[in-house]
């Protein structure tokens, strides 16, 4: 992801053949059913799958939250409220540092960015 940035990107269709004969095997009534779209993009993902949140030090003020991924969903009520708190300075619903992007400056990925 990294190394080609492009909004709209071609489909692998040796995946989806991959993707629907599995899926044909997990689900019989799925045989015989064509596929009606495609889709190819990239996912918004921090290294470890956590979301970033946190202000970014090197720019102060600045509250990053992003890395959400498919779970925005799911973490969206909880992580807006941590978000609130970090903005107005009030005590935190949960504990921040686990989320703050601070932790990718010496991690196992190695230095990922300046925060």
């Amino acid at each position: 992801m990294e190394e080609m940035r492009i909004l709209d990107p071609a489909v692998d269709e040796s995946t989806i053949r991959l993707t629907y004969e599995r899926a044909n095997e997990l689900l019989p009534a799925l045989r015989g059913r064509s596929i009606t779209a495609k889709w190819a993009g990239y996912i918004d993902s921090t290294p470890d799958g956590v979301p970033a949140i946190g202000e970014v030090t090197t720019i102060p003020g600045f509250i990053l939250a992003a890395g959400f991924s498919g779970h925005g969903f799911g973490i969206g009520p909880g992580a807006g409220h941590l978000i609130a708190d970090i903005v107005t300075g009030e005590s935190p619903i949960v504990d921040p540092v686990p989320y703050h992007p601070k932790r990718f400056e010496s991690s196992s990925w190695g230095k990922v960015a300046d925060f």
